[in-house]
């Protein structure tokens, strides 16, 4: 068990992981701040040339991480591994069993994440994303470690800057980043990301619905998807306004996250004692599904469908997933 130095993560655009020719940065363009994308694995693979990430918020707790890697396997071989995502502060490189002790897990809530490819020089991305909540750290230099097992490999503390410039430089599983972070000029008191997928072999229209209780008048209540576009929309919490829906068609074999938010602007990150935020997740079922007697129409829901894409007045809803935060 060790290093996975099948793929190359690179520490600059140029570099082709031959050792002792590698131009050196603490900017690897395979590891990647940005919003979701439609499948995200063609999305980086098409971009492998670019380096296309994104300044990480410092007041968001919904920054995605991405790696990529280049399959440098001799003989056409097949490959693949786990990548393992570290915070630590660039002084602290040389202590492994500091930063070791602040991994960053993924949107799933995995300690690390799979790659793999099919031959040499194909490009590979994590099948999931990372996910770091911006509000809660203070360290924004990173370190990526690609291992041949499901199984960290920690180096132990380097005795010299000699010790450490030798790894990171000879082993083409490992790089390092600093990232660029802004300060959004949003603060959140709530955010919160469930999974969202379609695994049918066609588009499915379907709906997000936010309901609220306890939530002062003047509260921005919100569900967004960077991937699905017209799955955002927001409002201001008041008294005739304690709900919110959202209709998207949802890609075949689409695989990401939705996100629920709240905030007010008023530099606190907090919300009322007793709040309760829930979000529903609503498929459209037709006279043909199983599942159409279990299904509420739009007006039955209290739904104009003029808002609703692909929706009509005779399209269903059926409940296929919810999930409530309460404050106490």
């Amino acid at each position: 068990m060790g290093y996975q130095n099948n793929l190359l993560i690179r520490t600059s655009l140029s570099d082709e992981g031959v050792i002792g020719k590698r131009k050196f940065s603490y900017q690897s363009p395979d590891m990647i701040v940005h919003t979701q994308v439609q499948n995200h694995d063609e999305y980086f693979k098409e971009n492998y040339d670019k380096d296309v990430t994104m300044p990480l918020d410092k007041n968001s707790g919904t920054n995605f991480i991405y790696v990529r890697g280049k399959n440098k396997a001799a003989n056409n071989m097949a490959t693949k591994g786990y990548v393992w995502l570290y915070c630590c502060g660039s002084s602290l490189f040389m202590k492994p069993s500091l930063w070791s002790s602040k991994k960053v897990f993924t949107a799933d809530g995995e300690s690390c994440a799979f790659i793999s490819s099919d031959k040499q020089n194909d490009i590979a991305v994590i099948d999931t994303p990372f996910l770091l909540n911006g509000l809660n750290n203070q360290y924004f230099c990173m370190v990526v470690i690609v291992t041949d097992e499901k199984k960290e490999c920690i180096p132990p503390d380097f005795a010299s800057y000699d010790q450490f410039n030798y790894w990171v430089r000879t082993n083409i599983g490992v790089a390092v980043r600093n990232f660029n972070v802004i300060k959004g000029s949003t603060i959140y008191d709530f955010q919160r990301l469930d999974a969202l997928s379609n695994p049918g072999d066609e588009d499915e229209p379907a709906m997000i619905q936010v309901k609220w209780t306890g939530l002062p008048d003047g509260y921005t209540v919100g569900v967004k998807c960077d991937a699905l576009p017209d799955l955002e929309k927001s409002v201001k919490s008041s008294e005739k306004t304690r709900m919110l829906a959202a209709a998207t068609v949802v890609p075949a074999g689409f695989d990401g996250y939705v996100e629920t938010f709240v905030y007010n602007n008023d530099g606190k990150v907090e919300l009322p004692e007793n709040a309760l935020i829930e979000t529903k997740f609503l498929t459209s079922v037709s006279f043909n599904h199983k599942c159409y007697p279990f299904g509420r129409t739009l007006q039955e829901l209290g739904l104009e469908p003029a808002e609703h894409i692909g929706l009509t007045e005779t399209s269903k809803l059926v409940l296929t997933g919810e999930c409530s935060t309460i404050f106490v």
